[in-house]
């Protein structure tokens, strides 16, 4: 009964919500992002970068994103990761510009993530978490441009996967690894970059009789 009134709730927000300006993208959405990283299974702190692709089809989108991370505290502690992700975009709306005469689109996803990380070639790791993003999108001031751009914000939390086998399990040291084992926090930082219908793209443009206003 409770994941059909999560569900029941989910297509509500979706539906209540105008219609996805992500209508109004061509091409994917590509982007990169520097990224801070609390990981309390390694008992570390990491700094490093991500670089990411996104496909939106109105609301709903598909993403594939690598990233590279080091420890704060002891740079011989480094990671690398592949993930993937789907994203919804709750809502979405027109916001004016800090220091120009236009619109601005806000908008807001939620992300359900699989992630695989490689801290050396024998030490790997699943895990799976959720995402939000609050995202701010313009476009270009040229008239024959097509030019999307982003800044975005988001924060993920991951939960590593236990693959301990039965026998391993039985082990003081296998049970070890497994307790350690918490929740680890990612925060971002970025920007993207697309292309997107002349339609879509008025919406940015500073129109002469905004000059008065």
């Amino acid at each position: 009964m409770e994941r059909r009134a999560a569900f029941a709730f989910l297509i509500t927000v979706i539906a209540g919500t105008r219609v996805a300006t992500a209508e109004g993208e061509r091409t994917p959405m590509l982007g990169g992002a520097l990224t801070y990283t609390d990981a309390p299974d390694r008992q570390t702190e990491l700094v490093g970068g991500e670089l990411e692709v996104a496909w939106w089809l109105g609301r709903l989108g598909l993403a594939a994103e690598a990233s590279a991370s080091r420890a704060i505290a002891d740079d011989r502690v480094r990671n690398l990761a592949v993930a993937g992700s789907v994203r919804v975009l709750v809502a979405d709306w027109l916001w004016p510009a800090l220091f120009e005469r236009r619109d601005v689109e806000v908008g807001i996803e939620l992300q359900l993530i699989a992630e695989r990380t490689w801290w050396r070639r024998d030490d790997s790791a699943d895990a799976i978490g959720l995402g939000v993003a609050f995202r701010m999108r313009g476009g270009s001031d040229w008239e024959f441009s097509q030019l999307l751009a982003e800044s975005r914000l988001f924060v993920h939390v991951m939960k590593p996967r236990d693959e301990v086998s039965d026998v391993l399990a039985r082990t003081s040291d296998a049970m070890a690894r497994s307790s350690d084992r918490g929740l680890t926090v990612i925060v971002g930082l970025g920007a993207a970059f697309g292309v997107g219908t002349p339609r879509y793209l008025e919406r940015f443009r500073l129109k002469s009789l905004d000059w008065p206003r």
